[in-house]
């Protein structure tokens, strides 16, 4: 946990700001877990020296710490707004796989579709011809049947 107590005229930004370098750079200097493993107050004679100059500048430039601390807190903005565009990029990314997916069995349902169209086609003609030729074939046996029985009947008398 980090506080920092400061006079109202010293504002807000100037111990944020301060509050953040020294969150920084104790976390850079005890990442290894030797700020966890450590007794109360044992780092102070380490880091007790950096938290005074850190204030003390902190302190003397206050614009730029204002500036650095608006500065930094735009590029978290902006690294946040990146991060939501990467991610929704990664999610298009994946809706685009998922449709290209789709389309290719569209493409594949399409082409079998096709082809047993064809196929059903075919069979319907050939079954359309063979009862024209049916057809045909009982019209010329009436015929024949009827000029036959004519002539065998002009024949007879």
């Amino acid at each position: 946990a980090y506080c920092v107590v400061a006079t109202e005229s010293a504002g807000r930004e100037v111990p944020l700001a301060f509050l953040e370098r020294i969150k920084e750079e104790f976390n850079k200097r005890y990442a290894g877990g030797k700020a966890a493993t450590a007794t109360a107050n044992s780092l102070s004679k380490d880091f007790g020296p950096r938290l005074k100059e850190q204030m003390q500048y902190c302190m003397d430039h206050p614009e730029e710490v204002s500036r650095l601390s608006k500065v930094q807190a735009q590029v978290s903005e902006v690294k946040g707004i990146m991060m939501e565009n990467i991610d929704k990029v990664i999610d298009r990314g994946e809706q685009i796989d998922g449709l290209v997916t789709r389309t290719e069995q569209l493409h594949d349902h399409a082409m079998d579709f096709r082809t047993e169209g064809t196929r059903l086609r075919r069979r319907m003609w050939y079954q359309n011809m063979k009862i024209k030729l049916i057809v045909a074939g009982i019209v010329v046996a009436i015929i024949l049947i009827i000029v036959l029985s004519i002539c065998h009947r002009d024949h007879c008398k």
